[in-house]
Protein backbone atom coordinates (compact mmCIF):
# COMPACT_ATOMS: atom_id res chain seq x y z
CA UNK A 1 0.00 0.00 0.00
CA UNK A 2 1.85 3.12 -1.21
CA UNK A 3 1.25 6.44 1.34
CA UNK A 4 1.24 9.73 0.95
CA UNK A 5 2.18 12.80 3.19
CA UNK A 6 2.61 16.13 2.96
CA UNK A 7 6.14 17.28 3.89
CA UNK A 8 8.04 20.56 4.01
CA UNK A 9 11.55 20.13 2.23
CA UNK A 10 13.47 20.32 5.83
CA UNK A 11 17.26 20.12 4.02
CA UNK A 12 16.84 22.66 1.21
CA UNK A 13 16.22 26.24 2.41
CA UNK A 14 15.60 28.69 -0.27
CA UNK A 15 17.06 32.27 -0.26
CA UNK A 16 14.56 34.01 1.60
CA UNK A 17 14.83 31.21 4.77
CA UNK A 18 11.48 29.49 3.76
CA UNK A 19 11.13 25.48 3.08
CA UNK A 20 9.57 23.74 -0.25
CA UNK A 21 5.90 22.21 0.67
CA UNK A 22 6.03 19.30 -0.61
CA UNK A 23 4.01 15.91 -1.31
CA UNK A 24 5.88 12.81 -0.79
CA UNK A 25 4.44 9.30 -2.15
CA UNK A 26 6.59 6.13 -0.69
CA UNK A 27 5.71 2.94 -2.20
CA UNK A 28 7.66 -0.34 -2.35
CA UNK A 29 10.46 1.39 -0.36
CA UNK A 30 10.72 3.62 -2.56
CA UNK A 31 10.23 7.70 -2.39
CA UNK A 32 8.88 10.17 -4.71
CA UNK A 33 8.77 14.25 -3.82
CA UNK A 34 6.19 16.24 -5.67
CA UNK A 35 6.91 20.43 -4.70
CA UNK A 36 4.06 21.94 -5.09
CA UNK A 37 5.97 25.05 -6.47
CA UNK A 38 4.92 26.82 -3.03
CA UNK A 39 7.31 27.44 0.42
CA UNK A 40 6.60 28.54 3.86
CA UNK A 41 8.85 30.12 6.72
CA UNK A 42 8.36 28.44 10.17
CA UNK A 43 6.13 31.10 11.54
CA UNK A 44 3.78 30.86 8.82
CA UNK A 45 3.12 26.92 9.30
CA UNK A 46 0.85 25.49 11.54
CA UNK A 47 2.52 22.41 12.77
CA UNK A 48 -0.07 20.61 14.76
CA UNK A 49 -2.35 20.69 11.15
CA UNK A 50 0.84 20.42 9.03
CA UNK A 51 -0.78 23.45 6.73
CA UNK A 52 0.07 27.04 6.13
CA UNK A 53 -1.29 29.35 8.81
CA UNK A 54 -3.08 32.89 8.22
CA UNK A 55 0.10 34.42 8.54
CA UNK A 56 1.52 33.25 5.04
CA UNK A 57 -0.23 35.80 2.26
CA UNK A 58 -1.37 32.75 0.16
CA UNK A 59 -2.57 30.41 2.86
CA UNK A 60 -6.07 29.99 1.55
CA UNK A 61 -4.76 28.94 -2.21
CA UNK A 62 -2.13 26.12 -1.00
CA UNK A 63 -4.30 25.09 1.67
CA UNK A 64 -6.54 24.19 -1.63
CA UNK A 65 -4.16 22.88 -3.96
CA UNK A 66 -2.64 21.15 -0.67
CA UNK A 67 -6.27 19.23 -0.53
CA UNK A 68 -6.37 18.78 -3.80
CA UNK A 69 -3.27 17.47 -4.94
CA UNK A 70 -3.48 14.83 -2.23
CA UNK A 71 -6.41 13.59 -3.36
CA UNK A 72 -5.64 13.50 -6.62
CA UNK A 73 -2.38 11.56 -6.22
CA UNK A 74 -4.72 9.26 -3.70
CA UNK A 75 -7.29 8.83 -6.38
CA UNK A 76 -4.35 7.51 -9.42
CA UNK A 77 -2.67 5.37 -6.52
CA UNK A 78 -6.34 3.93 -5.68
CA UNK A 79 -7.24 3.56 -9.47
CA UNK A 80 -3.97 1.44 -9.68
CA UNK A 81 -4.51 -1.11 -6.54
CA UNK A 82 -8.80 -1.58 -7.58
CA UNK A 83 -7.42 -3.02 -10.64
CA UNK A 84 -4.93 -5.19 -9.07
CA UNK A 85 -2.44 -3.37 -11.74
CA UNK A 86 1.24 -3.25 -10.31
CA UNK A 87 2.77 0.02 -10.64
CA UNK A 88 5.93 2.17 -9.95
CA UNK A 89 6.43 5.81 -8.80
CA UNK A 90 7.01 6.73 -12.39
CA UNK A 91 3.46 5.77 -13.60
CA UNK A 92 1.94 7.48 -10.52
CA UNK A 93 4.21 10.33 -12.11
CA UNK A 94 2.95 10.34 -15.17
CA UNK A 95 -0.60 10.26 -14.57
CA UNK A 96 -0.23 13.18 -11.69
CA UNK A 97 1.64 15.25 -14.77
CA UNK A 98 -1.15 14.67 -17.50
CA UNK A 99 -3.20 15.95 -14.54
CA UNK A 100 -6.27 17.78 -16.59
CA UNK A 101 -7.28 21.71 -16.00
CA UNK A 102 -9.06 22.25 -12.76
CA UNK A 103 -11.44 24.61 -14.72
CA UNK A 104 -11.64 23.05 -17.87
CA UNK A 105 -14.89 20.74 -18.24
CA UNK A 106 -13.73 19.90 -21.99
CA UNK A 107 -10.10 18.73 -21.05
CA UNK A 108 -11.60 17.12 -17.60
CA UNK A 109 -13.78 15.02 -19.68
CA UNK A 110 -11.24 13.85 -22.36
CA UNK A 111 -8.48 13.14 -19.73
CA UNK A 112 -11.16 10.31 -18.02
CA UNK A 113 -12.23 9.15 -21.37
CA UNK A 114 -8.72 8.65 -22.89
CA UNK A 115 -8.31 6.73 -19.32
CA UNK A 116 -11.15 4.57 -20.27
CA UNK A 117 -10.08 3.37 -23.00
CA UNK A 118 -6.82 3.01 -22.38
CA UNK A 119 -8.24 0.34 -19.13
CA UNK A 120 -10.63 -1.14 -22.01
CA UNK A 121 -13.93 0.35 -21.03
CA UNK A 122 -14.56 1.41 -24.20
CA UNK A 123 -18.42 1.41 -22.87
CA UNK A 124 -18.03 3.69 -20.38
CA UNK A 125 -15.68 5.82 -22.45
CA UNK A 126 -18.57 5.94 -24.95
CA UNK A 127 -21.44 7.17 -22.73
CA UNK A 128 -18.72 10.21 -21.33
CA UNK A 129 -18.42 11.09 -25.14
CA UNK A 130 -22.26 11.04 -25.92
CA UNK A 131 -22.45 13.38 -23.01
CA UNK A 132 -19.66 15.84 -23.20
CA UNK A 133 -20.97 15.87 -27.06
CA UNK A 134 -24.15 16.99 -25.57
CA UNK A 135 -23.24 20.01 -23.81
CA UNK A 136 -20.35 21.09 -25.79
CA UNK A 137 -23.83 21.48 -28.19
CA UNK A 138 -26.28 22.90 -25.50
CA UNK A 139 -23.92 25.76 -25.21
CA UNK A 140 -22.80 26.20 -29.08
CA UNK A 141 -19.62 24.98 -28.59
CA UNK A 142 -18.05 27.75 -26.56
CA UNK A 143 -15.75 26.76 -23.46
CA UNK A 144 -17.02 25.70 -19.91
CA UNK A 145 -15.35 25.89 -17.09
CA UNK A 146 -16.79 22.90 -14.42
CA UNK A 147 -17.44 25.84 -11.68
CA UNK A 148 -20.19 27.21 -14.48
CA UNK A 149 -21.94 23.79 -13.85
CA UNK A 150 -24.07 25.17 -11.19
CA UNK A 151 -28.11 24.77 -10.65
CA UNK A 152 -29.37 27.14 -13.06
CA UNK A 153 -26.91 25.70 -15.26
CA UNK A 154 -28.11 21.80 -15.08
CA UNK A 155 -31.97 22.89 -15.17
CA UNK A 156 -31.57 24.50 -18.06
CA UNK A 157 -29.60 21.88 -19.73
CA UNK A 158 -32.66 19.46 -18.94
CA UNK A 159 -34.80 21.87 -20.32
CA UNK A 160 -32.49 21.97 -23.81
CA UNK A 161 -32.87 17.71 -23.81
CA UNK A 162 -36.84 17.66 -22.74
CA UNK A 163 -37.45 20.16 -25.78
CA UNK A 164 -34.47 18.47 -27.98
CA UNK A 165 -35.70 16.75 -31.41
CA UNK A 166 -33.51 14.31 -33.55
CA UNK A 167 -33.41 14.31 -36.83
CA UNK A 168 -33.41 10.74 -38.47
CA UNK A 169 -31.96 10.21 -41.71
CA UNK A 170 -31.05 7.45 -44.31
CA UNK A 171 -28.86 8.27 -47.20
CA UNK A 172 -29.99 12.41 -48.17
CA UNK A 173 -33.82 11.67 -47.72
CA UNK A 174 -35.24 12.92 -43.86
CA UNK A 175 -36.80 10.22 -42.48
CA UNK A 176 -38.35 11.05 -39.06
CA UNK A 177 -37.88 13.76 -35.66
CA UNK A 178 -38.24 12.17 -32.75
CA UNK A 179 -37.77 13.87 -29.62
CA UNK A 180 -35.61 12.50 -26.61
CA UNK A 181 -37.26 10.14 -24.27
CA UNK A 182 -37.81 10.88 -20.47
CA UNK A 183 -35.26 7.80 -20.20
CA UNK A 184 -32.84 9.16 -22.66
CA UNK A 185 -32.84 13.15 -20.87
CA UNK A 186 -32.05 10.96 -17.66
CA UNK A 187 -29.38 9.12 -19.53
CA UNK A 188 -27.39 12.44 -20.20
CA UNK A 189 -28.46 14.10 -16.89
CA UNK A 190 -27.39 11.10 -14.89
CA UNK A 191 -23.72 10.99 -16.72
CA UNK A 192 -23.63 14.85 -16.09
CA UNK A 193 -24.02 13.86 -12.21
CA UNK A 194 -20.92 11.05 -12.21
CA UNK A 195 -18.70 13.37 -14.08
CA UNK A 196 -19.37 16.08 -11.83
CA UNK A 197 -19.02 13.77 -8.59
CA UNK A 198 -15.64 12.29 -10.16
CA UNK A 199 -14.22 16.02 -10.34
CA UNK A 200 -15.05 16.51 -6.73
CA UNK A 201 -13.48 13.04 -5.87
CA UNK A 202 -10.56 14.60 -7.44
CA UNK A 203 -10.93 17.27 -5.76
CA UNK A 204 -11.59 19.89 -8.28
CA UNK A 205 -14.58 21.49 -7.43
CA UNK A 206 -16.18 21.96 -3.93
CA UNK A 207 -18.91 19.63 -2.73
CA UNK A 208 -20.99 22.82 -1.59
CA UNK A 209 -20.99 23.38 -5.33
CA UNK A 210 -22.78 20.16 -6.43
CA UNK A 211 -25.52 21.13 -8.47
CA UNK A 212 -27.55 17.90 -8.14
CA UNK A 213 -28.60 18.03 -4.73
CA UNK A 214 -32.16 19.76 -5.60
CA UNK A 215 -32.53 17.93 -8.69
CA UNK A 216 -34.46 15.33 -9.28
CA UNK A 217 -33.71 12.99 -12.43
CA UNK A 218 -36.80 11.12 -13.12
CA UNK A 219 -36.94 7.94 -15.49
CA UNK A 220 -39.72 5.93 -16.89
CA UNK A 221 -40.25 2.12 -16.41
CA UNK A 222 -39.11 0.32 -19.95
CA UNK A 223 -41.26 -1.56 -21.99
CA UNK A 224 -41.73 -5.28 -21.20
CA UNK A 225 -38.26 -7.05 -22.86
CA UNK A 226 -38.94 -10.60 -21.53
CA UNK A 227 -40.91 -13.65 -23.33
CA UNK A 228 -42.25 -16.62 -22.07
CA UNK A 229 -40.58 -20.07 -22.50
CA UNK A 230 -43.12 -20.63 -25.19
CA UNK A 231 -41.82 -17.70 -27.14
CA UNK A 232 -38.21 -18.99 -26.48
CA UNK A 233 -39.37 -22.71 -28.37
CA UNK A 234 -40.54 -20.89 -31.24
CA UNK A 235 -37.39 -19.36 -32.04
CA UNK A 236 -35.29 -22.82 -31.43
CA UNK A 237 -37.44 -24.24 -33.84
CA UNK A 238 -37.74 -21.72 -35.98
CA UNK A 239 -36.00 -22.77 -39.41
CA UNK A 240 -34.41 -19.92 -41.14
CA UNK A 241 -32.02 -18.93 -44.14
CA UNK A 242 -28.66 -17.83 -43.85
CA UNK A 243 -29.14 -14.26 -43.59
CA UNK A 244 -31.00 -15.09 -40.20
CA UNK A 245 -29.36 -17.88 -38.86
CA UNK A 246 -26.58 -16.38 -36.78
CA UNK A 247 -28.14 -14.14 -35.29
CA UNK A 248 -30.89 -16.25 -34.14
CA UNK A 249 -28.03 -18.61 -32.57
CA UNK A 250 -26.35 -15.61 -30.94
CA UNK A 251 -29.75 -14.76 -29.48
CA UNK A 252 -30.21 -18.50 -28.53
CA UNK A 253 -26.54 -18.82 -26.91
CA UNK A 254 -27.43 -16.34 -24.94
CA UNK A 255 -29.99 -17.40 -23.42
CA UNK A 256 -28.54 -20.79 -23.00
CA UNK A 257 -25.93 -19.41 -21.01
CA UNK A 258 -27.73 -17.92 -18.04
CA UNK A 259 -28.50 -14.90 -20.74
CA UNK A 260 -25.14 -14.12 -21.60
CA UNK A 261 -24.61 -10.23 -22.67
CA UNK A 262 -24.12 -9.79 -26.17
CA UNK A 263 -20.62 -7.98 -25.54
CA UNK A 264 -18.94 -10.83 -23.46
CA UNK A 265 -20.47 -13.21 -26.48
CA UNK A 266 -18.74 -11.20 -29.12
CA UNK A 267 -15.22 -11.38 -27.29
CA UNK A 268 -15.11 -15.02 -26.75
CA UNK A 269 -12.63 -17.22 -27.46
CA UNK A 270 -11.60 -20.84 -27.74
CA UNK A 271 -9.55 -20.38 -25.02
CA UNK A 272 -12.57 -19.34 -22.40
CA UNK A 273 -13.14 -22.88 -23.29
CA UNK A 274 -12.01 -25.38 -19.93
CA UNK A 275 -12.74 -28.79 -19.37
CA UNK A 276 -16.06 -28.56 -20.70
CA UNK A 277 -17.00 -25.24 -19.45
CA UNK A 278 -17.11 -21.61 -20.52
CA UNK A 279 -14.91 -19.52 -18.36
CA UNK A 280 -14.78 -15.66 -18.76
CA UNK A 281 -14.65 -12.42 -17.54
CA UNK A 282 -17.61 -10.29 -18.16
CA UNK A 283 -16.59 -7.05 -19.22
CA UNK A 284 -19.06 -4.63 -18.24
CA UNK A 285 -18.46 -5.80 -14.12
CA UNK A 286 -15.15 -7.79 -14.45
CA UNK A 287 -16.72 -10.75 -12.83
CA UNK A 288 -15.63 -14.49 -13.51
CA UNK A 289 -17.93 -16.48 -14.85
CA UNK A 290 -18.10 -20.34 -15.31
CA UNK A 291 -21.01 -21.85 -16.93
CA UNK A 292 -21.53 -25.55 -18.08
CA UNK A 293 -22.07 -25.82 -22.10
CA UNK A 294 -24.66 -27.62 -22.42
CA UNK A 295 -24.91 -29.93 -25.96
CA UNK A 296 -27.40 -27.11 -27.28
CA UNK A 297 -24.92 -24.52 -26.41
CA UNK A 298 -21.77 -26.76 -27.91
CA UNK A 299 -23.94 -27.52 -31.33
CA UNK A 300 -24.21 -23.55 -32.23
CA UNK A 301 -20.43 -23.54 -31.15
CA UNK A 302 -19.54 -26.10 -33.88
CA UNK A 303 -21.35 -24.29 -36.16
CA UNK A 304 -18.87 -21.59 -35.86
CA UNK A 305 -15.81 -22.86 -34.62
CA UNK A 306 -13.62 -25.98 -34.90
CA UNK A 307 -11.66 -24.81 -31.70
CA UNK A 308 -8.67 -25.32 -32.89
CA UNK A 309 -7.12 -21.99 -32.56
CA UNK A 310 -6.95 -21.09 -29.27
CA UNK A 311 -6.31 -17.51 -29.88
CA UNK A 312 -9.54 -17.02 -32.27
CA UNK A 313 -12.96 -15.94 -31.80
CA UNK A 314 -15.98 -18.01 -31.17
CA UNK A 315 -18.18 -16.56 -33.03
CA UNK A 316 -17.50 -14.25 -36.54
CA UNK A 317 -18.35 -10.55 -34.81
CA UNK A 318 -15.18 -9.29 -33.96
CA UNK A 319 -12.40 -9.20 -37.59
CA UNK A 320 -10.09 -5.94 -36.92
CA UNK A 321 -7.12 -5.95 -34.56
CA UNK A 322 -7.34 -2.33 -32.53
CA UNK A 323 -11.19 -1.85 -33.94
CA UNK A 324 -12.24 -4.85 -31.91
CA UNK A 325 -14.70 -2.41 -29.76
CA UNK A 326 -16.39 -1.17 -33.34
CA UNK A 327 -16.57 -4.15 -34.43
CA UNK A 328 -18.60 -5.43 -31.36
CA UNK A 329 -20.79 -2.32 -31.70
CA UNK A 330 -21.49 -2.49 -35.10
CA UNK A 331 -22.70 -6.63 -34.91
CA UNK A 332 -24.81 -5.33 -31.94
CA UNK A 333 -26.71 -3.28 -34.09
CA UNK A 334 -27.06 -5.52 -36.59
CA UNK A 335 -27.80 -8.40 -34.67
CA UNK A 336 -30.61 -6.19 -33.29
CA UNK A 337 -32.16 -5.60 -36.92
CA UNK A 338 -32.00 -9.29 -37.89
CA UNK A 339 -33.81 -10.28 -34.42
CA UNK A 340 -36.72 -7.49 -35.58
CA UNK A 341 -37.10 -9.98 -38.46
CA UNK A 342 -37.54 -12.89 -36.73
CA UNK A 343 -39.97 -11.00 -34.63
CA UNK A 344 -41.97 -10.48 -37.94
CA UNK A 345 -42.06 -13.78 -38.94
CA UNK A 346 -42.87 -15.11 -35.40
CA UNK A 347 -45.38 -12.44 -35.48
CA UNK A 348 -44.57 -11.44 -31.68
CA UNK A 349 -45.91 -8.52 -29.52
CA UNK A 350 -42.50 -8.41 -27.77
CA UNK A 351 -39.97 -7.48 -30.34
CA UNK A 352 -36.91 -9.49 -29.82
CA UNK A 353 -33.35 -7.78 -28.64
CA UNK A 354 -30.29 -8.62 -27.44
CA UNK A 355 -31.53 -7.62 -23.93
CA UNK A 356 -34.85 -9.97 -24.49
CA UNK A 357 -32.71 -13.37 -23.75
CA UNK A 358 -31.31 -12.29 -20.38
CA UNK A 359 -34.89 -10.79 -19.15
CA UNK A 360 -36.58 -13.69 -20.29
CA UNK A 361 -34.20 -16.47 -18.63
CA UNK A 362 -34.19 -14.71 -15.39
CA UNK A 363 -38.20 -14.67 -15.66
CA UNK A 364 -38.71 -18.34 -16.49
CA UNK A 365 -36.09 -19.27 -14.02
CA UNK A 366 -38.36 -17.29 -11.72
CA UNK A 367 -41.42 -18.96 -12.67
CA UNK A 368 -39.78 -22.41 -12.95
CA UNK A 369 -39.65 -21.61 -9.06
CA UNK A 370 -35.85 -20.75 -8.86
CA UNK A 371 -35.04 -18.28 -5.72
CA UNK A 372 -34.31 -14.68 -6.70
CA UNK A 373 -31.00 -15.01 -4.90
CA UNK A 374 -29.73 -18.24 -7.32
CA UNK A 375 -31.20 -15.87 -10.15
CA UNK A 376 -29.22 -13.31 -9.20
CA UNK A 377 -25.71 -14.92 -8.95
CA UNK A 378 -26.43 -16.36 -12.08
CA UNK A 379 -27.17 -13.13 -14.24
CA UNK A 380 -23.63 -11.59 -11.58
CA UNK A 381 -25.70 -9.17 -10.07
CA UNK A 382 -24.16 -7.04 -7.17
CA UNK A 383 -27.87 -7.25 -5.40
CA UNK A 384 -31.03 -8.98 -5.56
CA UNK A 385 -32.73 -5.26 -5.69
CA UNK A 386 -30.91 -5.35 -9.25
CA UNK A 387 -32.38 -8.51 -10.27
CA UNK A 388 -35.68 -7.42 -9.07
CA UNK A 389 -35.59 -4.97 -11.95
CA UNK A 390 -35.70 -7.83 -14.44
CA UNK A 391 -38.80 -9.89 -12.50
CA UNK A 392 -41.01 -6.48 -12.24
CA UNK A 393 -41.90 -6.86 -16.02
CA UNK A 394 -43.54 -10.07 -15.62
CA UNK A 395 -44.65 -9.58 -12.05
CA UNK A 396 -48.44 -8.47 -12.97
CA UNK A 397 -49.29 -11.30 -15.08
CA UNK A 398 -48.38 -13.71 -12.53
CA UNK A 399 -50.44 -11.98 -9.91
CA UNK A 400 -53.82 -11.75 -12.42
CA UNK A 401 -53.38 -15.78 -12.90
CA UNK A 402 -52.72 -16.16 -9.16
CA UNK A 403 -55.98 -13.75 -8.54
CA UNK A 404 -58.11 -16.27 -10.84
CA UNK A 405 -57.22 -19.27 -9.45
CA UNK A 406 -58.02 -17.74 -5.96
CA UNK A 407 -61.66 -16.07 -6.73
CA UNK A 408 -62.77 -18.36 -9.04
Amino acid sequence: MASVKLKLKEDLLLKDGSKAITIQVIHQRKKKVFHLGYSTKDNQWDEDNNQPNNKHPDHKLIKSRIKNDILFLKTIIADFENRHQPFTLADVEKSYRNKPSTSDFKAFCKHHINTLNQQGKNGNASVYQSCLDSVLEFKGKRDILLTDIDYKFVTKYQQYLEAKVNVFKKGTKEEYTKKLTPNGVSFYLRTLRAILNRAIKEGLIEESAYPFKNISIKSQKTRKRAVNKDVIKMVEDLEVGKELQLYKDLFMFSFYNRGMNFVDMAYLKVSNIVNGRIEYTRQKTGQQFSIKITDKAQAIIKRYNNLKDKDSYIFPIIYRKGKEYLDYRNAMRLMNKKLKKISELLKLDVPLTTYVSRHSWATIAKRSGIATAVISEGLGHESEETTQVYLDSFANDVLDDANEQIIN
